[in-house]
């Protein structure tokens, strides 16, 4: 008795032992989640339970929501850049970076230039938020999320997710 694959092919099961000679009677073809009770009267589907696929992940056991799974496919096919840097916090001026690392987005061999070119528009952003602005570092950080996200789709039909990490001294 096939108990096992998916309906398709518990129907073809099925099939296969009506064609070799077993009663219709001793055969039963249940859905997911149907509990099957077994008597002297031969098989009955008495009830059922709720059954569906249950996510796995890492420790946890169907505690990955819609966002997490949403990121990781946009990660997936998009790629991830991340933007280090440093400047002085009196002055403005950068004395780290901006440095650009990226994973599975671009080779950096292939196109080099256009990280380079996506260094430019940083340094742009830099300039032009002076010191003396409120909350500097995180207009700037939204200022070169919006922006990369911009340069990045235009130049290779791109969207990576931006990480902006910036740091004061």
């Amino acid at each position: 008795m096939p108990v096992h694959g998916e309906y398709r092919h518990l129907v073809l099961h099925t099939r296969l032992a009506q064609d070799v000679g077993i009663p219709r009677r001793n055969l039963i073809l249940a859905q997911n989640g149907q509990i099957i009770e077994l008597g002297e009267k031969g098989f009955q589907i008495r009830d059922s339970i709720s059954a569906g696929r249950v996510l796995i992940d890492g420790k946890g056991i169907g505690d990955v929501g819609r966002s997490v799974l949403k990121e990781r496919r946009i990660l997936s096919e998009e790629g991830l850049v991340v933007v280090n840097m440093a400047f002085d916090e009196e002055t403005g001026i950068v004395v780290y970076g901006p440095d650009i690392v990226s994973r599975g987005f671009v080779f950096e061999t292939e196109t080099g230039h256009l990280l380079q070119d996506a260094q430019c528009v940083i340094l742009e952003i830099v300039e032009d938020v002076t010191p003396d602005v409120a909350n500097r570092v995180d207009k700037i950080r939204a200022r070169i999320q919006t922006a990369l996200r911009q340069y990045f789709f235009y130049t290779i039909g791109r969207r990576p997710v931006i990480l902006p990490f910036l740091v004061e001294v």
